[in-house]
């Protein structure tokens, strides 16, 4: 049983009470838990017999707050691994793969708060000996699997038209050449080995833009990079992207291309 196995009654204000005296004026741990669950609830997606859970989760902090818990980081993200099965079976969500929680700094977010996000990583799915349930396998030991039984009562998902096949085209820089194909997925790009869209530029921010595929058009948003984000030679906080667009950002000259 983790640390947030249990965040009820007594135990939820013992914990509470234990971590506003260690990280006094900080993001509390607890508030982590709290905010993963809502991001579990948000991104959920609904199938024919069950419900989806994201597995995928990265906690962004303002630098100030991840060095309050930076010491403990490692061993707080697997008591919120633990905290997201028990929540996901409290819910009757699959989860598509054992749960990964990352903490991470970001200059960008405000002390004192914190931003989220959810998504779906490769999927691990085998059969149980029960027959076709799926069961998701901790760290490949199918002895000590998890199982979650179909939600009941749920609507199918809709048929969503598959999106454009688009591509970021390298045409100056480091990496000039290289070619990133796009999902239709929010996507990051910045010089953090985590992000969507990696740009070895050390003129590039950590995260520098983000991609958003909305109603079948590229979104293109600057997330307060250091040298900007400039489409065709101007700068740009937000931009619908169209095909054959430049996009520069620190020494990288990119054309967005669709086929």
């Amino acid at each position: 049983m983790g640390l947030f196995s249990g965040l009820e009654g007594s135990l939820e204000k013992y914990i509470e009470g234990f971590f506003r005296d260690k990280f006094k004026g900080r993001v509390q741990p607890l508030e982590m838990a709290k905010r993963l669950a809502r991001e579990m609830r948000d991104r959920k997606r609904v199938s024919i017999s069950r419900v989806y859970a994201p597995n995928e989760y990265t906690i962004y902090l303002h630098p100030e707050d991840y060095r309050a818990v930076s010491s403990i980081a490692p061993l707080l993200a697997g008591e919120l691994q633990d905290y997201l099965i028990q929540k996901a079976r409290e819910k009757n969500f699959t989860l598509v793969a054992p749960p990964r929680v990352e903490i991470q700094e970001d200059a960008a977010v405000v002390e004192g708060q914190m931003r989220i996000e959810g998504r779906f990583g490769e999927a691990v799915c085998t059969t149980g000996e029960e027959g076709d349930r799926p069961v998701i396998a901790r760290e490949g030991e199918f002895e000590d699997t998890l199982e979650y039984q179909p939600a009941r009562h749920t609507a199918p998902v809709p048929v969503v038209p598959p999106g454009p096949r688009a591509r970021l085209v390298v045409t100056a820089g480091p990496q000039e050449g290289k070619v990133f194909p796009l999902q239709t997925t929010t996507m990051v790009i910045g010089r953090r080995d985590t992000c969507d869209v990696v740009l070895s530029d050390s003129s590039v921010s950590r995260r520098h833009a983000q991609l958003e595929y909305r109603g079948g058009e590229y979104v293109l948003t600057d997330l307060g990079s250091t040298n900007g984000v400039y489409v065709n030679g101007v700068r740009v906080h937000a931009k619908v992207l169209a095909p054959g667009d430049t996009i520069k950002m620190g020494a990288t000259l990119c054309v967005f291309e669709v086929e």
